[in-house]
Protein backbone atom coordinates (compact mmCIF):
# COMPACT_ATOMS: atom_id res chain seq x y z
CA UNK A 1 0.00 0.00 0.00
CA UNK A 2 1.59 3.35 -1.28
CA UNK A 3 0.27 6.88 -1.49
CA UNK A 4 1.63 10.03 -2.88
CA UNK A 5 3.61 11.58 -1.06
CA UNK A 6 2.64 15.39 -0.04
CA UNK A 7 3.21 16.98 -3.44
CA UNK A 8 6.17 15.07 -5.18
CA UNK A 9 5.46 12.37 -7.33
CA UNK A 10 6.95 9.82 -4.89
CA UNK A 11 4.52 6.33 -3.82
CA UNK A 12 5.40 6.22 -0.63
CA UNK A 13 4.61 3.52 2.18
CA UNK A 14 2.90 5.59 5.41
CA UNK A 15 5.50 3.46 7.45
CA UNK A 16 9.01 4.95 6.72
CA UNK A 17 11.74 2.84 8.15
CA UNK A 18 14.63 5.12 10.16
CA UNK A 19 18.12 3.87 9.61
CA UNK A 20 19.91 5.62 12.45
CA UNK A 21 19.66 2.85 14.98
CA UNK A 22 21.57 0.55 12.02
CA UNK A 23 24.52 2.74 12.87
CA UNK A 24 25.03 2.38 16.84
CA UNK A 25 22.92 5.36 17.79
CA UNK A 26 21.13 3.00 20.66
CA UNK A 27 23.94 1.32 21.64
CA UNK A 28 26.61 -1.76 20.36
CA UNK A 29 24.64 -2.99 17.02
CA UNK A 30 25.94 -6.00 14.78
CA UNK A 31 26.15 -5.03 10.98
CA UNK A 32 24.90 -7.94 10.21
CA UNK A 33 21.97 -7.42 12.41
CA UNK A 34 21.81 -3.92 10.77
CA UNK A 35 21.62 -5.55 6.92
CA UNK A 36 18.67 -8.23 7.79
CA UNK A 37 16.61 -5.83 9.67
CA UNK A 38 16.61 -3.29 6.51
CA UNK A 39 15.81 -6.46 4.57
CA UNK A 40 13.16 -7.63 6.25
CA UNK A 41 12.06 -4.26 6.48
CA UNK A 42 11.65 -3.83 2.81
CA UNK A 43 10.34 -7.37 2.31
CA UNK A 44 7.31 -6.07 4.44
CA UNK A 45 6.22 -3.72 2.57
CA UNK A 46 7.90 -0.67 3.51
CA UNK A 47 9.83 1.30 0.55
CA UNK A 48 10.52 4.44 2.07
CA UNK A 49 14.10 4.63 3.66
CA UNK A 50 15.35 7.35 5.99
CA UNK A 51 19.13 8.30 6.56
CA UNK A 52 21.58 11.14 7.34
CA UNK A 53 25.60 11.66 6.46
CA UNK A 54 25.41 12.40 10.26
CA UNK A 55 24.08 8.42 11.36
CA UNK A 56 27.68 6.96 11.70
CA UNK A 57 29.37 9.66 9.58
CA UNK A 58 27.92 8.10 6.59
CA UNK A 59 27.98 4.62 7.84
CA UNK A 60 24.13 4.58 7.69
CA UNK A 61 24.02 5.26 4.55
CA UNK A 62 26.60 2.68 3.76
CA UNK A 63 24.77 -0.03 5.23
CA UNK A 64 21.48 1.03 2.85
CA UNK A 65 23.55 0.48 0.25
CA UNK A 66 24.81 -2.87 1.05
CA UNK A 67 21.42 -4.31 2.65
CA UNK A 68 19.32 -3.55 -0.48
CA UNK A 69 21.05 -1.66 -3.05
CA UNK A 70 19.91 -3.92 -6.01
CA UNK A 71 16.42 -2.37 -5.06
CA UNK A 72 17.28 0.89 -5.35
CA UNK A 73 14.97 1.05 -8.20
CA UNK A 74 11.64 -0.13 -5.85
CA UNK A 75 12.93 2.18 -3.06
CA UNK A 76 12.59 5.71 -2.05
CA UNK A 77 15.35 7.41 -0.16
CA UNK A 78 15.71 10.17 2.07
CA UNK A 79 19.01 11.62 3.25
CA UNK A 80 20.02 14.53 5.28
CA UNK A 81 22.49 17.41 5.29
CA UNK A 82 23.93 17.77 8.96
CA UNK A 83 23.81 21.38 10.24
CA UNK A 84 27.46 22.56 10.17
CA UNK A 85 27.18 21.52 6.26
CA UNK A 86 24.61 23.97 5.46
CA UNK A 87 27.21 26.51 3.40
CA UNK A 88 26.21 26.27 -0.17
CA UNK A 89 29.71 24.37 -1.30
CA UNK A 90 29.67 22.31 1.53
CA UNK A 91 26.07 20.89 0.59
CA UNK A 92 27.16 20.66 -2.35
CA UNK A 93 29.91 18.28 -1.29
CA UNK A 94 27.87 15.87 1.30
CA UNK A 95 25.52 15.47 -1.48
CA UNK A 96 28.16 14.04 -3.54
CA UNK A 97 29.43 12.37 -0.50
CA UNK A 98 25.85 10.95 0.33
CA UNK A 99 25.67 9.36 -3.08
CA UNK A 100 28.94 7.63 -3.09
CA UNK A 101 27.96 6.45 0.20
CA UNK A 102 23.78 5.18 -1.09
CA UNK A 103 25.34 4.09 -4.15
CA UNK A 104 22.97 5.69 -6.88
CA UNK A 105 23.20 8.16 -8.96
CA UNK A 106 19.93 10.45 -7.15
CA UNK A 107 18.87 10.98 -3.73
CA UNK A 108 14.70 11.32 -4.10
CA UNK A 109 14.46 13.44 -1.43
CA UNK A 110 16.98 15.52 0.61
CA UNK A 111 16.58 17.96 3.57
CA UNK A 112 18.28 20.51 5.76
CA UNK A 113 19.10 18.50 9.41
CA UNK A 114 18.88 21.30 11.64
CA UNK A 115 18.81 25.03 11.08
CA UNK A 116 21.84 26.49 11.60
CA UNK A 117 21.89 30.61 12.48
CA UNK A 118 25.30 31.30 10.64
CA UNK A 119 24.28 30.67 6.98
CA UNK A 120 21.37 32.43 5.70
CA UNK A 121 19.06 30.05 5.00
CA UNK A 122 18.20 31.04 1.35
CA UNK A 123 21.76 30.24 0.40
CA UNK A 124 21.04 26.77 1.73
CA UNK A 125 17.92 26.55 -0.03
CA UNK A 126 19.46 28.04 -3.33
CA UNK A 127 22.18 25.28 -2.83
CA UNK A 128 18.94 22.32 -2.74
CA UNK A 129 18.07 24.08 -6.01
CA UNK A 130 21.42 23.84 -7.77
CA UNK A 131 21.47 20.08 -6.40
CA UNK A 132 17.79 19.29 -8.21
CA UNK A 133 18.28 21.32 -11.24
CA UNK A 134 21.31 19.01 -11.51
CA UNK A 135 19.12 15.72 -11.33
CA UNK A 136 21.05 14.96 -8.00
CA UNK A 137 17.91 15.09 -5.86
CA UNK A 138 14.37 14.95 -6.76
CA UNK A 139 13.33 16.81 -3.94
CA UNK A 140 14.19 18.97 -0.95
CA UNK A 141 13.04 19.76 2.38
CA UNK A 142 13.86 20.21 5.78
CA UNK A 143 14.20 18.71 9.32
CA UNK A 144 13.56 20.46 12.92
CA UNK A 145 12.44 23.37 11.55
CA UNK A 146 10.02 25.53 14.10
CA UNK A 147 7.43 28.34 13.01
CA UNK A 148 9.67 30.78 11.94
CA UNK A 149 12.35 28.74 10.15
CA UNK A 150 9.22 26.92 8.01
CA UNK A 151 7.68 30.47 7.08
CA UNK A 152 11.35 31.36 6.09
CA UNK A 153 12.08 28.00 4.33
CA UNK A 154 8.43 27.87 2.58
CA UNK A 155 9.23 31.87 1.38
CA UNK A 156 12.15 30.46 -0.18
CA UNK A 157 11.05 27.32 -1.91
CA UNK A 158 9.16 24.27 -2.66
CA UNK A 159 9.58 22.32 0.68
CA UNK A 160 8.28 19.01 -0.09
CA UNK A 161 8.59 17.77 4.13
CA UNK A 162 9.64 19.28 7.69
CA UNK A 163 10.91 16.12 9.65
CA UNK A 164 9.76 16.12 12.89
CA UNK A 165 9.41 14.78 16.40
CA UNK A 166 6.04 14.03 16.66
CA UNK A 167 4.33 11.18 19.16
CA UNK A 168 2.15 10.64 22.04
CA UNK A 169 4.64 11.95 24.60
CA UNK A 170 5.70 14.91 22.18
CA UNK A 171 3.18 16.90 21.07
CA UNK A 172 4.48 20.21 20.78
CA UNK A 173 4.20 20.54 16.67
CA UNK A 174 0.74 20.48 17.28
CA UNK A 175 0.62 24.39 19.17
CA UNK A 176 1.79 25.74 15.94
CA UNK A 177 4.36 24.09 13.74
CA UNK A 178 1.76 21.20 12.31
CA UNK A 179 -1.01 24.14 11.26
CA UNK A 180 1.51 26.26 9.62
CA UNK A 181 2.73 22.59 7.42
CA UNK A 182 -0.90 21.20 6.68
CA UNK A 183 -1.87 25.14 5.76
CA UNK A 184 1.35 24.87 3.49
CA UNK A 185 1.11 21.16 2.12
CA UNK A 186 4.16 20.12 3.56
CA UNK A 187 3.91 16.74 4.87
CA UNK A 188 5.15 15.98 8.08
CA UNK A 189 7.35 12.85 8.42
CA UNK A 190 7.53 11.99 12.25
CA UNK A 191 10.61 10.74 14.04
CA UNK A 192 11.06 9.35 17.64
CA UNK A 193 7.40 8.04 16.83
CA UNK A 194 7.82 5.49 19.66
CA UNK A 195 9.77 7.35 22.15
CA UNK A 196 12.86 5.35 21.69
CA UNK A 197 10.94 2.11 22.92
CA UNK A 198 8.82 3.85 25.90
CA UNK A 199 6.01 3.31 23.05
CA UNK A 200 7.11 -0.29 22.28
CA UNK A 201 5.06 -1.89 25.25
CA UNK A 202 8.00 -2.64 27.60
CA UNK A 203 7.74 -0.48 30.18
CA UNK A 204 5.24 0.08 33.34
CA UNK A 205 6.74 3.07 34.75
CA UNK A 206 9.37 5.75 33.53
CA UNK A 207 11.48 4.54 36.20
CA UNK A 208 12.12 1.60 34.59
CA UNK A 209 13.33 3.08 31.00
CA UNK A 210 17.00 2.97 30.07
CA UNK A 211 18.98 5.96 31.75
CA UNK A 212 20.96 6.53 28.25
CA UNK A 213 17.28 7.19 26.50
CA UNK A 214 15.70 9.57 28.96
CA UNK A 215 17.25 12.39 27.46
CA UNK A 216 14.23 14.52 26.48
CA UNK A 217 12.67 17.15 28.30
CA UNK A 218 9.74 15.17 30.04
CA UNK A 219 12.63 13.89 32.22
CA UNK A 220 13.74 15.86 35.35
CA UNK A 221 17.24 16.55 34.26
CA UNK A 222 17.94 16.31 38.30
CA UNK A 223 17.53 12.80 38.16
CA UNK A 224 18.76 11.62 34.92
CA UNK A 225 22.21 11.44 34.15
CA UNK A 226 22.03 11.39 29.91
CA UNK A 227 19.70 15.03 30.23
CA UNK A 228 21.48 18.18 28.79
CA UNK A 229 18.22 20.03 28.97
CA UNK A 230 17.87 22.18 32.54
CA UNK A 231 13.89 21.53 33.27
CA UNK A 232 12.62 20.10 36.01
CA UNK A 233 10.11 17.47 33.60
CA UNK A 234 6.65 16.52 33.37
CA UNK A 235 7.38 13.01 35.21
CA UNK A 236 4.07 12.63 36.56
CA UNK A 237 2.08 13.74 33.59
CA UNK A 238 4.30 11.31 31.48
CA UNK A 239 3.61 8.22 34.08
CA UNK A 240 -0.52 9.09 33.72
CA UNK A 241 -0.20 9.44 30.15
CA UNK A 242 1.90 5.79 30.54
CA UNK A 243 -1.33 4.34 33.36
CA UNK A 244 -3.92 4.72 30.72
CA UNK A 245 -2.12 3.80 27.77
CA UNK A 246 -1.64 0.42 29.56
CA UNK A 247 -5.63 0.52 30.33
CA UNK A 248 -6.24 1.32 26.71
CA UNK A 249 -4.22 -1.74 25.79
CA UNK A 250 -6.10 -4.23 28.05
CA UNK A 251 -9.28 -2.42 27.07
CA UNK A 252 -8.46 -2.96 23.39
CA UNK A 253 -6.74 -5.83 22.79
CA UNK A 254 -4.41 -3.69 20.84
CA UNK A 255 -0.57 -3.44 21.37
CA UNK A 256 1.13 -0.32 22.55
CA UNK A 257 2.84 -0.16 19.04
CA UNK A 258 -0.63 -0.40 17.39
CA UNK A 259 -2.11 2.39 19.71
CA UNK A 260 1.28 5.08 18.95
CA UNK A 261 1.35 4.01 15.33
CA UNK A 262 -2.36 4.34 14.71
CA UNK A 263 -2.76 7.64 16.31
CA UNK A 264 0.14 8.91 14.30
CA UNK A 265 -1.28 7.69 11.04
CA UNK A 266 -4.43 9.62 11.83
CA UNK A 267 -3.36 13.08 12.60
CA UNK A 268 -3.51 16.07 9.97
CA UNK A 269 -0.15 16.55 7.92
CA UNK A 270 1.69 13.23 8.86
CA UNK A 271 2.93 11.96 5.49
CA UNK A 272 4.77 9.56 6.84
CA UNK A 273 5.89 7.54 10.27
CA UNK A 274 9.70 6.58 11.18
CA UNK A 275 10.28 3.35 12.89
CA UNK A 276 13.15 1.60 13.07
CA UNK A 277 14.30 -2.02 14.32
CA UNK A 278 17.64 -3.81 15.53
CA UNK A 279 17.03 -6.55 13.67
CA UNK A 280 15.19 -8.88 11.42
CA UNK A 281 12.51 -10.67 13.63
CA UNK A 282 11.83 -7.27 14.90
CA UNK A 283 11.38 -5.86 11.54
CA UNK A 284 9.24 -8.63 10.44
CA UNK A 285 6.79 -7.43 13.26
CA UNK A 286 6.41 -3.87 11.56
CA UNK A 287 3.69 -5.62 8.81
CA UNK A 288 1.01 -5.43 11.11
CA UNK A 289 1.85 -1.64 11.95
CA UNK A 290 1.52 -0.83 8.26
CA UNK A 291 -2.45 -1.65 7.89
CA UNK A 292 -3.43 -0.48 11.89
CA UNK A 293 -6.05 1.84 11.47
CA UNK A 294 -7.98 3.07 15.20
CA UNK A 295 -11.60 3.59 15.70
CA UNK A 296 -12.81 6.88 16.19
CA UNK A 297 -13.21 6.59 19.67
CA UNK A 298 -9.60 5.48 20.56
CA UNK A 299 -8.30 7.92 18.80
CA UNK A 300 -10.27 10.44 21.00
CA UNK A 301 -8.87 8.66 24.16
CA UNK A 302 -5.61 8.71 23.25
CA UNK A 303 -5.78 12.51 22.53
CA UNK A 304 -7.28 12.99 25.51
CA UNK A 305 -5.31 10.93 27.75
CA UNK A 306 -1.92 12.98 26.11
CA UNK A 307 -3.26 16.27 26.09
CA UNK A 308 -2.21 17.19 29.87
CA UNK A 309 1.54 16.14 29.20
CA UNK A 310 1.00 17.95 25.93
CA UNK A 311 0.36 21.70 27.40
CA UNK A 312 3.20 21.19 30.10
CA UNK A 313 5.29 20.27 27.99
CA UNK A 314 4.49 23.31 25.78
CA UNK A 315 5.45 24.71 22.22
CA UNK A 316 8.97 24.12 21.89
CA UNK A 317 9.63 21.67 19.28
CA UNK A 318 13.23 20.90 20.91
CA UNK A 319 12.65 17.72 21.93
CA UNK A 320 16.00 17.88 24.29
CA UNK A 321 15.94 21.39 25.23
CA UNK A 322 18.85 22.51 23.39
CA UNK A 323 16.89 25.80 22.03
CA UNK A 324 18.16 25.16 18.18
CA UNK A 325 14.64 26.02 16.89
CA UNK A 326 12.65 28.69 16.64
Amino acid sequence: MTTTFGNTDLKTSPLVYGCMGGAGAFGKQEEQDSIEALREAFNCGINFFDTAEAYGSGYSEQLLKRALGNKRSEMVISSKVARDNLAPADIITACDRSLRNLGTDVIDIYMLHWPNRDVPLAESIGALKTLKDAGKIRWYGVSNFGRHDIDEATDLGEISVNQLPYHLFFRAIEFEVLPKCEAAGVPIMCYSSLMQGLLAGKYKSLAEFPVNRARTRMFDHRKWAEATHTEEGAEAAGQTLLDELWALVDQTGLSMEDLAIGWLKSRPAVGGVIVGTRNGAQSRALKKLMDVSLDPSVLEALTAASELLKVELGCDIDMWGKNRTR
